[in-house]
């Protein structure tokens, strides 16, 4: 009798119905690994991974923050200060000078900006020269026995700025004539490190000029006050004592001098303020002690300051 196809024992059908029940368990198990594979990769772009938060060292500075050392707003007031300036420069093109002086002295309150302190400098000495009214500037009658220098004394200002101010030529006034004056209270102060002088109008600065310093810290970081001032200077040189006059090539002292002293140090003397032909000297440590300026600009200070001007000299 013929076999069935499958023919053979009851041991060898058990063990192939083993082998097809493996089979299919292990496909099972393949097809369960790869459902779940393709389900948890089915997810949207970007939740593939949880963001961690970075360390706080590692974390990135903001960019709004300014840095150190700065305020926090440095950003703002310069982009303040710039408008600013701007507004300035537009009011001084259409002569409205005031306006310019009270828009820059506010910038320049908040921020030592370059710009603007150079350009207030102008409009204070356009306004302060000007037959224009401005803070710190009156007028005053001319009494009997009145004459400029007793004027100039009175209101703690010079003659040179009085005769410029109210156009004069010459120191001859006339009784009952009204004359600008200016009251303000000018002091100055030089910073050793920046090479600069501000001169200062209260608590305001009123111009501000690049000046040379002694060598080697030379110049010494004191108050002084002014007590002297010459036009065209003679200096004696040190070395033999020789005095040598103004305009000779060996004179050191410029077109103006304004000789300063200490009550709290007597013992510095020779010290002063004065020009020089030395352009290259100026913004930097240049000179045996004293202060030297352009002698354009020495001759403007020398105009605007009386002798007992305080001299602050700072490190």
């Amino acid at each position: 009798m013929a076999k069935p196809i499958y023919a053979g024992s009851y041991n060898n059908r058990d063990r192939g119905r083993g082998k097809i029940i493996f089979t299919i368990i292990i496909l099972l198990q393949l097809v369960g690994v790869g459902a779940y594979l393709y389900f948890k990769s089915d997810k949207p772009a970007g939740e593939e991974l949880e963001a961690v938060p970075a360390p706080e060292s590692l974390a990135p500075t903001p960019t709004h923050l300014a840095p150190a050392g700065l305020p926090a707003n440095v950003e703002t007031y310069t982009s303040a200060s710039r408008a600013g300036i701007a507004d300035a420069r537009a009011a001084m093109d259409a002569g409205q000078l005031t306006d310019a002086q009270a828009t820059l002295n506010q910038i320049v309150a908040t921020t030592p900006d370059p710009e603007a302190i150079e350009l207030l400098g102008s409009v204070n000495m356009q306004l302060l020269k000007a037959p224009l009214m401005m803070p710190g500037k009156e007028y005053y009658v001319i009494q009997s026995g009145d004459y400029l220098q007793k004027i100039a004394k009175k209101y703690k200002t010079t003659v040179s700025l009085l005769k410029t101010m109210n156009g004069l030529e010459s120191d001859t006034i006339r009784l009952g004539s009204r004359l600008l004056v200016f009251n303000g209270d000018f002091s100055i102060h030089i910073s050793k490190h920046r090479n600069e002088l501000d001169l200062m109008l209260g608590n305001q600065v009123f111009k501000r000029y690049s000046v040379g310093t002694g060598k080697f810290g030379k110049t010494p970081a004191v108050k002084f006050t002014i007590v002297d001032k010459i036009i065209e200077p003679p200096w004696t040189r040190p070395a033999d004592n020789r005095q040598i006059e103004y305009g000779d090539p060996e004179n050191v002292l410029g077109s103006r001098w304004m000789a300063i002293k200490s009550a709290d140090h007597p013992e510095l003397t020779g010290f002063g303020i004065h020009g020089t032909w030395e352009r290259d000297s100026i913004g930097q440590q240049s000179s045996a002690g004293c202060i030297r300026m352009l002698n354009e600009d020495v001759e403007e200070l020398f105009d605007l300051v009386p002798r007992k001007t305080s001299v602050t000299i700072t490190e």
